[in-house]
């Protein structure tokens, strides 16, 4: 697809329609229609009533422009770009929404190297992958995700953020060819690569 295609109304209906079916099936792998998975996503949620905090500059100049959304602190912003690979700062806390409005809470997009749900075909290098096993609504039985590039870190904060369900936070997971969403309902296990149950 043309740069200049993926952000035509047809183009953003087809993403947008992958990211619904995403978060209906958590943890199943939805490949990327446009340069990134990125940019997919992004391009998909956000307008000029959705904030988004990209404090790494992960997404280009031109690409921001496009996406209209306004800036807001990492804090106060709806949608959140940061790098998998790099811990969570100490004091990084997310908007988890309130009570009667949990809805307000943050989505998490969350760089990796690699998204795989086969196995037998993830990478396997010493610095990377994980395992999350994945149980809860739109989740038949257990499914289970090989991740590379993404620190256990954001998970064992991800659970404190939704131990107050329904506030919380959702989280993208996204690689350069497809994204997975991992919503505040869903369940995960975290395992080393080659050590899952």
């Amino acid at each position: 697809m043309k740069p200049a295609e993926w952000w035509m109304p047809d183009a953003q209906q087809q993403a947008f329609r992958a990211v619904l079916d995403g978060f209906a099936r958590p943890g199943t792998l939805v490949p990327a229609q446009q340069p990134s998975a990125v940019l997919m996503f992004l391009s998909a949620v956000l307008d000029e009533s959705v904030s988004l905090a990209d404090p790494l500059g992960l997404v280009g100049t031109d690409a921001r422009r496009l996406l209209l959304a306004p800036t807001a602190p990492e804090a106060q912003a709806r949608f959140v770009l940061l790098d998998g690979r790099r811990p969570p700062d100490a004091g990084f806390q997310p908007t988890l929404g309130t009570l009667e409005s949990p809805e307000l809470s943050a989505t998490l997009v969350l760089t990796v190297d690699a998204l795989s749900d086969n196995l037998s075909d993830a990478p396997t290098p010493a610095d990377a992958a994980v395992v999350l096993q994945l149980q809860g609504p739109g989740v038949p039985g257990t499914r289970v995700l090989a991740v590379s590039g993404l620190l256990p870190e954001w998970l064992a904060r991800r659970a404190a953020w939704v131990g107050a369900y329904p506030m919380g936070v959702d989280i993208v997971l996204a690689a350069p060819d497809a994204l997975v969403a991992l919503p505040r309902t869903t369940r995960i296990v975290v395992t080393p690569h080659g050590k899952e149950t």
